[in-house]
């Protein structure tokens, strides 16, 4: 039977030898984005001063030590900024996202969405002749019901969205 010692320095001993794996994999990660990033496949062929911010961002992403950063993770996860032919499905569900986004909060902003629900609660507060706001229906109210509102369009909206992306084949 092996002594406690024995055993111990062999299981720290693995447990460095997976910790340096990880932190070998997450370097490998890393590289690989950023020269997917700068459109090249190999680091020389960068100039000097592109070759320094390089560095910096590969510093700011991985540590020798730790291994990925926390901005590293991030960096990793919203990466997708840039499509090409080479994309992962991350790449193109964060890019679909981030379109999405812009296109929803610029329709409700040309929209004038929120003026518009104003109006409504204003219509309401003129017909009950309320004299505050609380007397219509308390602000949690009004705000569990206008989420109620959205979350019923968008449900419709949703299903029409499904039937049309399951019927096409462009």
């Amino acid at each position: 039977m092996k002594k406690f010692q024995d055993l111990f320095k062999e299981k720290q001993t693995r447990a460095l030898q997976v910790n340096e794996e990880q932190v070998l994999y997450d370097f490998q990660k890393v590289y690989s984005a950023l020269l997917e990033k700068y459109s090249i496949n190999d680091f020389y062929k960068l100039n000097e001063k592109y070759q320094e911010v390089f560095l910096g961002e590969l510093n700011n992403y991985w540590e020798e030590e730790t291994g990925l950063t926390g901005k590293g993770n991030l960096f990793l996860t919203q990466r997708s900024a840039f499509l090409n032919e080479n994309a992962t499905p991350l790449q193109k569900k964060n890019y679909l996202k981030k379109k999405a986004i812009a296109v929803i909060d610029e329709s409700l902003r040309q929209s004038n969405m929120k003026y518009k629900l104003y109006d409504v609660i204003d219509e309401m507060y003129s017909k009950i002749n309320a004299s505050e706001l609380k007397d219509v229906l308390s602000p949690a109210t009004i705000h569990n019901v206008l989420t109620e509102a959205f979350n019923e369009s968008l449900s419709s909206f949703m299903s029409k969205i499904d039937s049309e992306l399951s019927k096409t084949k462009k």
